[in-house]
């Protein structure tokens, strides 16, 4: 049986507001409760590092049309910008932690970005035959390496649009992606940079193609095992 001693049982407004104010306060700082901060907010800032990743859509549009034309030059041009875009990758993730502006929107854009500089890249790539040179090499040349690679492309932005979806109605942490998903992406950026300069003999072309296959396979069970309460949570 509770037992209310006199004082506590007096009804007073100020000790009451008072109260209510305190546990406001406390379930305001609660992080179960209070969860869209600065860094968690979705939109986009009008920074340094969005101003990078928003280039890196810009140049992927310019290096989509130049690898479309299929001309020698063009070409050329298209893997020169596609070193550059692809640096802004990292330059915009360096900007956002040293300036303190990494925020979940700002990252959100960059996984679309790189997307968007990275399959339309690939597809127009194998259009011009620019992995003609690694047949014999290759098994299934150049699927073995382009399927697996536009499949986790697509699952990033298949998580993406997930994620948002699920955000309109609770808070969900963007899981941050793993070590070897940022290695692969590297991997499958080198594989196209090298195929469209024509660097090195067609063997290197073949290993790094390879390469970017197992580490594929490696991100995707990284990845689906730590962010899979994404797509089923």
């Amino acid at each position: 049986m509770l037992e209310f001693s006199a004082p506590l049982a007096t009804t007073n407004p100020n000790l009451l507001n008072n109260d209510i104010g305190r546990r406001t306060v406390a379930e305001r700082g609660s992080p179960s409760v209070q969860t869209d901060t600065s860094i968690n907010s979705l939109r986009l800032q009008r920074n340094a590092p969005n101003c990078l990743t928003a280039l890196r859509v810009v140049l992927a549009a310019v290096i989509a049309y130049l690898l479309y034309q299929r001309e020698p030059g063009t070409i050329f041009a298209a893997g020169i910008l596609l070193i550059i875009a692809a640096s802004t990758d990292t330059l915009d993730g360096l900007l956002s932690r040293r300036l303190g502006q990494a925020t979940t929107g700002g990252a959100l854009f960059d996984l679309v970005a790189d997307e968007i500089l990275f399959m339309p890249s690939l597809v127009l790539a194998i259009r011009a035959g620019l992995f003609a040179r690694a047949d014999g090499l290759v098994p299934l040349n150049p699927y073995l390496y382009a399927v697996p690679a536009l499949a986790g492309g697509a699952t990033v932005l298949a998580g993406v649009s997930i994620y948002l979806w699920k955000r309109r109605t609770r808070f969900m942490e963007l899981p941050s992606p793993p070590p070897v998903v940022k290695a692969t992406y590297w991997f499958w950026m080198a594989a196209l940079i090298v195929a469209v300069l024509r660097i090195g003999p067609d063997e290197f072309l073949a290993v790094m193609m390879l390469l970017a296959l197992i580490f594929t396979g490696l991100a995707f069970y990284s990845y689906l095992k730590k962010s899979c309460y994404v797509f089923t949570d």
